[in-house]
């Protein structure tokens, strides 16, 4: 499925690949972006757990990994919205197709 251009999959085969795309955003939503968030939250917040004075090199390195984890998170929310809008063409050439 993924060999074929989006034009050439049928609106089944889009409505899928979108499914399984959503579901890998979530999922790293879930798992990488959200542990990164806590990560920095725990080395800036005013009540430190792990040091009571972190260093700026691991401050550097949180936000790093936090932005990191972001960009990646909004390359996948990308694809899948270009996935949302081709199916939306999809579907309106279909509703054209059928009048």
């Amino acid at each position: 499925m993924a060999d074929k251009p989006a034009r050439r999959l049928t609106l089944r085969q889009l409505l899928t690949q979108a499914e399984k795309h959503t579901r890998d955003l979530i999922e790293h939503v879930q798992t990488t972006l959200l542990a990164k968030v806590s990560d920095f939250r725990e080395l800036s917040r005013p009540v430190r757990r792990r040091s009571h004075y972190p260093t700026l090199l691991a401050l550097h390195n949180a936000l790093r990994k936090l932005q990191q984890a972001t960009e990646e998170t909004g390359g996948m929310a990308d694809t899948l919205q270009e996935e949302m809008q081709e199916i939306r063409e999809h579907a309106r050439r279909e509703r054209i197709n059928r009048i």
